[in-house]
């Protein structure tokens, strides 16, 4: 069967990213594309271009003139501290599109994938369950001025756009550090192997908050749902597993998969504490035979960010549900096929 769409995914290789670009392989009438400084090993069709160079970027995307759909999960580096580089972020995204209007005659849709800082959730409480109208907090915030660009350039155009906004993104993905199953699965075991409660290390108002997040893969079928429903033209929506959890309920459980007795709400900063833990860890991962270091497994800075919001965190999905999305995930399910999925890539231990 020949593609009806030709779906190229610009940050190809990153976590979220990574869903997209294997389930739209696996779609019959969808041809997926990469696109990436480097083109990683074992891939299939590819683009090697620079999100900051123009001229190669349109040299690149005019090789693939049958591109009709391009997917932005792209960012500039960025730490933890919430407010990240507007003007790097903005003009990466301005070059694909310069880009695709210039070199692409099929163009007819852009996706932008962002996120739950849209509605501040790095400064702090914001109104729950958030609603994709709802009002912009202070700048800066990177998504606001990408979403800005590419709706005011649509005006007038023959392509459209849509965005999701997904919270707290997670995947069974060995080497990314950044990723809260892993991180915590880390952090149980150095408990366990130093004959420690697992204490919760966040705020005492973060343990019994309201707190969601995404699997990859429910991202992955909620942007391609995007891409294929005229509903969703000129429009965000959130995609969130659909549930909600709480750490006071959820931690015990964790306890338990790891064989470790529950602790109790202890605050601490993790990068401290941590900091000095890599010994423990090897020693750890020589007995059972684990592949990666501490370093691409577990991110501490991370840890500190996601543990300590004391407030719920929670965003309305009847935007997508009246849209006709109908993904779900449950989040309790999606922890326990985590973990497992760390221990058969030996990254995390046996029980």
């Amino acid at each position: 069967m020949t593609a009806d769409r030709t779906l190229l995914v610009a940050g190809a290789s990153g976590a979220a990213a990574t869903r997209i670009m294997e389930r739209a392989a696996a779609t019959p009438d969808i041809e997926a594309v990469g696109l990436s400084r480097r083109r990683p090993a074992g891939a299939g069709a590819w683009i090697e271009a620079d999100l900051t160079d123009p001229a190669g970027l349109r040299a690149a995307l005019a090789t693939r003139p049958d591109i009709t759909h391009v997917v932005y999960a792209s960012r500039a580096p960025h730490g933890e501290s919430g407010v990240e580089d507007v003007a790097a972020n903005v003009a990466m995204l301005r070059n694909l599109l310069d880009a695709a209007e210039a070199a692409l005659p099929r163009f007819a849709h852009i996706h932008m994938i962002h996120g739950g800082k849209w509605y501040g959730l790095h400064i702090g409480p914001f109104r729950t369950p958030a609603r994709e109208d709802d009002p912009r907090h202070m700048p800066p915030n990177f998504y606001y001025d990408q979403q800005d660009l590419v709706a005011a350039r649509q005006q007038g155009k023959a392509w459209s756009w849509s965005a999701s906004r997904p919270n707290f993104v997670l995947d069974v993905a060995p080497g990314r550090a950044r990723n809260i199953v892993s991180t915590l699965g880390a952090h149980a075991a150095i408990c366990r192997e130093l004959g420690v409660p697992f204490d919760f290390p966040g705020r005492p108002g973060a343990w019994t908050a309201l707190h969601e997040v995404t699997e990859a893969s429910l991202l992955a079928e909620g942007v391609l749902w995007m891409l294929r429903e005229p509903r969703c033209a000129n429009r965000a929506f959130n995609i969130t597993n659909g549930d909600a959890f709480r750490w006071c309920d959820l931690w015990p459980h964790m306890a338990e998969l790891f064989g470790l007795p529950c602790g109790r709400p202890r605050p601490m900063t993790m990068a401290r504490w941590m900091a000095d833990k890599d010994p423990v860890w090897e020693a750890i991962r020589a007995r059972h035979g684990l592949v990666l270091p501490l370093a691409q497994v577990a991110s501490w800075d991370f840890a500190d960010f996601f543990l300590n919001m004391d407030y719920d965190v929670l965003a309305s999905m009847t935007a997508a549900r009246s849209a006709g999305f109908t993904g779900f995930v449950d989040s309790w399910a999606m922890f326990d096929r985590q973990v497992d999925g760390f221990r058969a890539a030996r990254v995390l231990p046996p029980r």
